[in-house]
């Protein structure tokens, strides 16, 4: 999900560091310009102890469509947590990717995805930006998520491959400029579409966000999806806006190998 932000020092010495690290003084630019934790700016940290702790919290809300019936974020978006995927999204702080990775590894891992997959391939599969918010950031900062993401999987024994399927056409505007879910969902309705040439036929699938807020992008992309034939399993993100659904109704059809649910947050 696209969302703008504000600035700041911490998130300015980030950039610095980027553009450094790509030139010939990478070397000495721990010395130079020492980084600081990306959710509490404590000094030479991607992620402090406590930053990293706060996605480690499982949250959920209900998902149609899906074959868990949720979808999952690691942390609540709010806090330490916000701090940190904003200077991650938004401000270049590239550094977090490996640790937002593990994060989401250990999140599919507890609900259940080796258990689900049984051996089968399940495509890695992250939301799409608009062309507008990928020039503005210089790159599609899920894509590298997802591909470290999937490396952590087949690490564990999961058989998880990225799919870039889907891309994102007509959006003009951001959508932290929409107000409600209606809106929300009017900005990305029948602007996500399959890729040209791309097949999910009777694939596995799990789709990785950023930011879930009103849940619209998610189910746009599952619908997509699930014209294309695919079997999406569930839906991960870094963290939820919102209050996380403790008793939706129906229990997750899936639950970690323990027979528990995910976390005081879930059903």
């Amino acid at each position: 999900m696209d969302e703008g932000s504000g600035g700041g020092f911490a998130w300015t010495v980030v950039a610095v560091r980027q553009r450094l690290a790509r030139g010939m003084l990478g070397a000495v630019l721990n010395a130079v310009l020492p980084r600081g934790c990306a959710g509490c700016d404590m000094p030479d940290m991607v992620l402090c102890p406590s930053c990293e702790a706060s996605f480690a919290r499982p949250r959920c809300y209900a998902l149609g469509g899906v074959e868990m019936d949720f979808g999952y974020a690691c942390a609540a978006y709010r806090g330490a947590a916000r701090q940190a995927v904003l200077a991650w999204k938004d401000h270049g702080d590239e550094e977090c990717t490996p640790m937002f990775a593990q994060a989401l590894a250990a999140l599919a891992l507890r609900v259940g995805i080796r258990e689900s997959v049984r051996g089968r391939e399940i495509l890695i599969v992250p939301t799409p930006s608009s062309s507008r918010s990928v020039r503005r950031r210089g790159r599609w900062h899920m894509l590298p998520l997802a591909r470290r993401l999937a490396r952590l999987l087949r690490e564990s024994g999961v058989n998880a491959r990225v799919a870039p399927v889907l891309t994102m056409r007509g959006v003009a505007r951001k959508s932290v400029e929409m107000r409600g879910s209606s809106q929300r969902a009017g900005r990305v309705g029948g602007h996500i579409v399959m890729r040209r040439g791309a097949d999910v036929e009777g694939s596995l699938v799990m789709l990785v966000d950023d930011i879930v807020t009103t849940g619209s992008t998610m189910r746009q992309c599952v619908g997509v999806l699930g014209s294309g034939g695919a079997i999406v399993l569930t839906a991960l993100a870094l963290a939820q806006a919102g209050e996380s659904q403790r008793n939706p109704g129906r229990q997750p059809a899936v639950r970690r190998g323990d027979g528990l649910p995910v976390g005081e947050s879930c059903p």
